[in-house]
């Protein structure tokens, strides 16, 4: 729950606190008899066809006077309540029914009597608010519109109805209003200047942009509702002309404003702005050309930019390289092969640079900074294929290891040949970032000749596991027919990464020898004798191919595991993981959203359990169990405990220490309280954990990466 106050041209949340927790919430909202009715999804994740509602009141309150007299107004018949009991409506102390009042005075076209309520200065605050909410309802007619006109309150002493007044102008597109809107946006309170300059946009004066330019300059960008109040009232009032001048404005806040609002308008004039000196104006006008739906006669101006470009904001970088990759002409093509042989430049932009050459006649094409899918212009589709082979050299000697994997990806996607040798030299090359060895290794397949197996085998010696690894899969891909006799001496002396592939891959192919391989490991399972960490390969592999033999002890595995243990199916997960891999699945895996409710020493929200230190707290049969079977095991201070006391009370949260005095209740505001035990009628505990089960999730190699992520914790 949460009270606002005002703040600026708007409002800002105040008095933030939890007033109800410990179920899954899918509705709120008041009953007629003023109490707060919760539905609560009772199965959580694990759906179960039940549900509840649970109401929350102030016992000091229910059932009272003002409460009935509410609930039999909501129950009434508003079209049979006369025209002036409606009229007091309008102050009611419930929203609801003020509502159905303004709703019912609009629908019988009360144009009069709301005028009157709205003009009148000993009205309550909320009748006049509303009356004029119910005038905004009505249908337009220019005769009242003259004599609503003249009548609203612009200079009224309470600045909300100052605001509402013209709020109200704007809605009702009263252009002969012009002059008083822009006095109001001299008003002492920013919430009617906010007011004021969003009527001028709907009244559509272009007479009152100056006005509106100079609330720019004043307020330099220090309230975000009021530049955005000034940009909706020009969208609606300038001419593009009177915008683009603005490009010569001594003040960077208003050049960035008047930017916004070209760019809501989508018209060309805003690379006038491109000169801007100022790196954050640069930045948003860029942005206006290059982004969204975008501004396509200006995009050629924003790619003419990269040659000169200082900017050191990637964001700047990006959308120049970008809009040269759309533009797609011949000089645009040689300027993204300029600043990727740039060696001055920033690696990751000079990769990015490269990326745009490999995706410059890929369709449909994705625009690289938005994810925008969009129509390519017309351009020679071989021409960044043909520069890149022309300055393979040239391209090669400039790159560094970041780059050069980039290079060796980009060369494989336009089937540009390096041959094996080359790229395996590359990969041998200790001197080499891994990231270019390994993409060296990976890019092997489309460019094999007959020593590439060999070479292969020599890097399984490489004191690098990730060398190893990407050797023992590209030699599956490679040489599959002979990828098991070749590798049968080797594996075992492999780092454990590399002997997971390599059971992996024997899942894969179609191999005899392979089978009969995987038999052996998976019989050496059976003793006891396989490392644990290879248990989830072998397993897997075994249940891909599927031969009779390989059934039969996969039946023989499965008949070990206990029916009654959650976690008997999932126990291959508890060894062999990868910390790094089970980090990204942690913090980006996109069904799991771990982050969401976990806190994990300072990564993720406090919704759930924390999670820090957690390795060191629990075993793995317990953290396995808590990501299988959540309900299993519920963490302290996550259950919810309902206790019904003696005399009728009802108090819910989460229990502390209890002695055979005293329990401990902590509710949702999370002061203790100490219940005497003698005073407890009835306590019942929630069984149901939040969290849905991870194996529904996660495959079993993500969930054993995530297991050992979690034990480094």
């Amino acid at each position: 729950a949460f009270k606002t106050e005002p703040h600026g041209a708007y409002f800002k949340m105040v008095d933030e606190h939890i007033f109800l927790f410990g179920m899954m919430a899918s509705a709120i909202n008041f009953g007629p008899d003023g109490s707060l009715y919760v539905a609560n999804w009772d199965g959580k994740w694990q759906p179960n066809e039940r549900g509840s509602i649970w109401v929350v009141d102030d016992p000091a309150i229910r059932g009272s006077e003002k409460r009935k007299q509410v609930a039999e107004l909501l129950r009434s018949n508003y079209g049979g309540h006369s025209d002036a009991f409606l009229i007091d409506l309008l102050a009611h102390e419930d929203q609801r029914i003020r509502l159905e009042a303004q709703f019912e005075l609009a629908k019988r076209d009360k144009f009069g009597e709301l005028l009157k309520v709205a003009a009148n200065p000993n009205a309550k605050q909320l009748a006049r608010v509303h009356a004029l909410w119910g005038l905004g309802q009505l249908e337009d007619n220019s005769q009242r519109d003259k004599r609503l006109a003249r009548r609203l309150p612009f200079t009224d002493s309470d600045f909300e109805i100052r605001a509402q007044a013209a709020k109200l102008a704007g809605t009702r597109k009263l252009k002969s209003c012009a002059a008083k809107l822009v006095d109001l946006l001299h008003d002492e309170n920013a919430r009617v200047q906010f007011h004021a300059a969003m009527a001028l946009g709907q009244a559509g004066d272009f007479s009152t942009v100056p006005s509106l330019i100079a609330l720019l300059k004043r307020n330099d960008d220090r309230d975000a509702y009021l530049r955005h109040a000034a940009i909706m009232g020009l969208a609606g009032s300038a001419r593009p002309a009177q915008l683009s001048a603005q490009h010569k404005h001594k003040s960077a806040a208003v050049r960035v404003a008047t930017v916004a609002t070209l760019r809501r308008l989508k018209h060309p004039g805003v690379k006038l702005f491109l000169a801007d000196p100022s790196e954050w104006v640069l930045r948003e006008v860029i942005s206006a050309i290059h982004d969204d739906e975008s501004i396509p006669e200006a995009l050629p101006a924003v790619a003419d930019l990269l040659p000169a470009n200082t900017s050191q904001s990637e964001a700047i970088t990006r959308r120049l390289l970008s809009a040269n990759l759309r533009v797609g002409q011949a000089v645009n093509a040689e300027r993204l092969l300029a600043y990727a042989l740039d060696q001055s430049k920033p690696s990751a932009m000079r990769a990015e640079a490269l990326l745009c050459l490999g995706d410059w006649n890929h369709r449909p094409f994705v625009d690289r900074v938005e994810g925008r899918v969009r129509e390519l212009s017309k351009r020679d589709d071989t021409l960044a294929r043909k520069l890149i082979s022309a300055n393979l050299q040239d391209l090669f000697e400039a790159s560094d290891s970041e780059l050069l994997a980039e290079l060796i990806r980009l060369c494989e996607k336009l089937q540009i040949k390096l041959g094996a040798n080359p790229l395996l030299v590359i990969a041998k090359s200790e001197s080499q970032d891994l990231s270019a060895r390994v993409q060296a290794i990976q890019s092997v397949q489309a460019n094999k000749t007959q020593d590439a197996s060999d070479q292969l085998v020599a890097l399984l010696k490489s004191k690098h596991p990730e060398i190893q690894v990407a050797a023992v899969g590209k030699f599956a891909e490679i040489e599959p027919k002979t990828f098991a006799e070749q590798m049968e001496t080797n594996w075992r002396t492999l780092s454990l990464p590399a002997q997971q592939t390599f059971l992996t891959q024997l899942g894969a192919t179609t191999s005899a020898r392979g089978d009969e391989i995987l038999s052996d490991a998976f019989a050496s399972l059976l003793r006891g004798e396989l490392p644990r960490a290879l248990e989830l390969d072998a397993v897997t592999s075994a249940k891909a191919r599927q031969t009779p033999k390989l059934k039969r002890l996969i039946a023989q595995y499965e008949s070990r595991q206990s029916a009654e243990d959650p976690i008997a199916s999932y126990r291959s997960t508890l060894a062999g993981g990868q910390p790094a891999k089970g980090k990204l699945v942690y913090e980006n895996h996109v069904a799991a959203q771990c982050v969401r409710c976990h806190n994990a020493g300072g990564k993720g929200k406090q919704v759930g359990p924390e999670l820090g230190g957690i390795g060191k707290l629990v075993n793995k049969d317990y953290l396995l169990r808590s990501l299988i079977a959540p309900n299993a095991d519920i963490a302290e201070g996550f259950g919810v405990t309902v206790i019904e006391l003696s005399n009728g009370e009802v108090l819910v949260g989460s229990t502390g220490n209890r002695t055979k005095k005293i329990l401990i209740l902590i509710p949702p505001q999370g002061k203790t309280r100490e219940i005497p035990v003698n005073s407890i009628k009835k306590i019942t505990e929630s069984k149901t954990s939040v969290m849905p089960p991870v194996g529904a999730i996660l495959t079993k190699h993500e969930l054993r990466d995530l297991m050992a992520y979690l034990e480094t914790l």
